[in-house]
């Protein structure tokens, strides 16, 4: 008589259907899970990334003018309470003028606070005036930042002639151009705390704008590329630079202005239009993908906490097909050979849009070429509003030195 199988008892073989049962629920569960998580994901990657839209002013300030050159300022949003407690540098527009709040806190209770004040533009704000909080700390008209020579130019581009505001140089002779370029969302005063500093190194200073900019042509697909395709607006703001004598750029970006600024370099030919010399980086976002992971890190959704990294990596694959996302192309770190020339780089060390672990990634690839000055407690785009003092010093002693 043959020994008893586990098919000749139908206690085990019902357990055995069971488990078979179960795992392919399960299967067929995390599948949908990975597919309808990531498509909604995805979808958020759309709207927080790739959608073309500018940032509102949300005018969440109420103003009201103290003595000696101060301000109380009454906030009802929870990140502009937490950036005023701090000693940071910030603008502030109402309807008819703009100030800048500067130094230590002054007095701060409950959702007042009170900060030392001086009005850059227009007229000063009544009592209960509303206003919006700006990290750009300086009004849109650069001459209030940049100087009074100031002026607005235009640079021919691929989908058009896009704006550029070009302040001469002071140095002889004028071959050095700085070339600015701000971040997504963004506009040209974005780049006027950097601007300032290129400015009074005596530079020749073109703040450029590019497709999806408001106002002006869209991209093609109707996304932004995260320098993909904007960097042929940078080249031709080069170009304009070097038709009017620049013989070498130092090249300075903001956020995503850092990618475009990556994939110009990367897409440049050899011997090709002025000399790169330098690189200024603030934020930069060097790696879309790693960007995208780090801001869905912080995400808490219900009953899993925080996302899931496998959710995370289902929403970067349907976003890739839904939006024709190359995430290789975006990824400025896996290939760092476009960094020949010396690099300044700051990165706040609260940044919860680009992780500061890709500038830290950078510096260690180059070691010899790049200066990473890590400002403690700076959110995105900060590090000048955090320390001007010190972001200047750096500033000055990085194009001294080029």
């Amino acid at each position: 008589m043959s020994p008893e199988t586990d098919s000749d008892d139908p206690g085990a073989s019902a357990i055995w259907r069971f488990l078979r049962v179960t795992v392919l629920v399960l299967v067929v569960l995390l599948v949908a899970f990975l597919a309808g998580g990531g498509w909604y994901f995805s979808g958020q990657i759309h709207a927080d990334g790739l959608e073309v839209k500018p940032y509102a002013d949300e005018n969440n300030l109420v103003l009201t003018p103290g003595p000696r050159s101060t301000v109380s300022i009454e906030v009802s949003d929870a990140t502009e309470q937490t950036m005023l407690a701090a000693p940071s540098t910030f603008g502030i527009t109402w309807d008819g003028g703009y100030g800048q709040v500067s130094g230590p806190v002054v007095k701060a209770h409950g959702d007042v606070v009170v900060r030392h004040f001086v009005v850059l533009a227009g007229v000063p704000p009544e009592k209960d005036s509303t206003a919006n909080l700006e990290v750009a700390a300086f009004p849109d008209d650069p001459r209030f930042s940049l100087g009074l020579t100031a002026s607005e130019v235009e640079v021919k581009a691929p989908l058009g002639t896009f704006p550029a505001w070009f302040v001469p140089g002071q140095t002889s002779p004028q071959d050095t151009w700085a070339v600015l370029v701000h971040g997504k969302g963004g506009n040209r005063a974005e780049m006027y705390r950097m601007g300032r500093d290129t400015v009074a190194g005596g530079l020749p200073t073109l703040d450029i704008t590019y497709r999806n900019d408001e106002g002006l042509p869209n991209d093609p697909s109707e996304l932004y590329q995260f320098g993909r395709t904007e960097w042929r607006d940078l080249a031709a703001a080069v170009d304009y630079a070097a038709a009017h004598g620049a013989k070498r750029v130092v090249l300075g970006a903001s956020s995503m202005g850092g990618g475009i600024v990556a994939s110009y370099l990367r897409h440049r030919k050899a011997g090709e239009g002025p000399e790169v010399v330098g690189l200024v980086l603030d934020s930069p976002m060097l790696d879309f993908g790693e960007t995208v992971r780090f801001g869905a890190s912080q995400l808490e959704v219900p009953v899993l906490g925080h996302v899931p990294g496998v959710l995370t990596w289902s929403a970067q694959a349907l976003a890739a097909q839904r939006y024709d996302l190359d995430w290789d192309a975006l990824d400025y770190l896996s290939d760092t050979s476009w960094l020949t020339m010396p690099a300044l780089v700051f990165h706040g060390t609260a940044d919860t849009t680009v992780p500061i672990s890709t500038s830290r990634d950078l510096a260690a690839q180059h070691s010899s070429a790049v200066t990473l000055v890590v400002t403690k407690g700076a959110e995105h785009v900060r590090s000048w509003n955090a320390d001007p003092a010190g972001y200047d010093t750096a500033m000055k002693q990085f194009l001294d030195d080029l």
